[in-house]
Formats: structure tokens, C-alpha cells, sequence
């Protein structure tokens, strides 16, 4: 059974503050810009490039979040999330 006073700490950072969700930072941002447009581009060729951008940027978040998240909760996301990319 989980102990209930260590659930809030894999939430939160060594500060005390919550950080599930935090401003978008240029990994993140890049997927969604180069998510979207690989969704506008007309020619298959540029589609393939713009998606494996994004891609390659929700990588490097996850990489990022991994090494470096400041809870649990982060950490385990960047894991999770190479995981998923790795299966893909």
C-alpha cells in the first residue's frame, strides 16, 4: 500500500511546489509547431521531414525531463514518453 505522505512528494520539487504542469519550453513548443505543420504540408516528402522533427523534439524533452525533471512525476513522464517514441 501507498504511503499517503510521500504521494504529494513525487508531485512536487525539493521546493515544495506543485510541477505537474509548467510553461512550455522550446522542446515542447517545437513538437506543437512542427506537429501542426507537418499536418499543413501538402507534399508527402515535407510532411515526413516535419514529423520527424517533432519527433525528434519531443525526444529531446523527454530526454530533458528524464535527466533533469524536478519531480517523480516529471521524471516518470520523460521515461514513459521515450518509451512510447522508442516503440513507435
Amino acid at each position: 500500500m501507498t504511503n499517503p505522505s510521500s504521494l504529494p512528494s513525487f508531485f512536487t520539487n525539493a521546493r515544495g511546489e506543485q510541477t505537474i504542469a509548467q510553461a512550455p519550453n522550446a522542446p515542447v513548443l517545437g513538437w506543437t509547431v512542427f506537429g501542426i505543420a507537418s499536418r499543413m504540408a501538402l507534399k508527402e516528402d515535407n510532411q515526413r521531414i516535419l514529423r520527424t522533427a517533432s519527433l525528434a523534439c519531443l525526444g529531446l524533452w523527454a530526454v530533458l525531463e528524464l535527466t533533469r525533471g524536478e519531480s517523480g512525476f516529471r521524471r516518470t513522464m520523460g521515461g514513459l514518453t521515450l518509451g512510447w517514441i522508442a516503440l513507435r
